[in-house]
Order: C-alpha cells, then structure tokens, then sequence
C-alpha cells in the first residue's frame, strides 16, 4: 500500500467522525494486536523485511507496539 492510500483510507474515517478513536494494530496471520506508536522514513531493511527494496531505497516503517 502506498502512504497516498493509506492517508485516503484514515481521511475517510475522519471525514465520519472517526477522528477521537484509538489506533491499534491487529497481524493476520498471528492475530498479534496492540497500539502503534511511532511512524517514520527509512531505508532499513530488517530481518522481518521489507526484502523487495533496491539499494537506499526508502520506505515508511510504522512501529507497532512500546
């Protein structure tokens, strides 16, 4: 997904009325949930991925969790 999407998607839920509710996080496969904490740009690939990246290519990494 990339961010102009993503942003469309949080834009709709606060154009109704969503805008004072909590954001958590739920992993599908492992049903893992809990509150996101952070957002930023990187070029960071991990042992979890991304894997796909070219060379400092970046990429925005939402941190899930404390």
């Amino acid at each position: 997904m990339k961010l102009k999407d993503f942003i469309k998607q949080l834009n709709t839920l606060v154009a109704q009325g969503h805008h004072e509710k909590e954001v958590f996080y739920r992993h599908g496969a492992s049903g893992d949930c809990g509150p996101l904490s952070s957002v930023h740009v990187t070029s960071v690939v991990e042992d979890t991925g991304p894997f796909d990246l070219k060379p400092g290519e970046e990429y925005i990494s939402i941190y899930a969790g404390n």
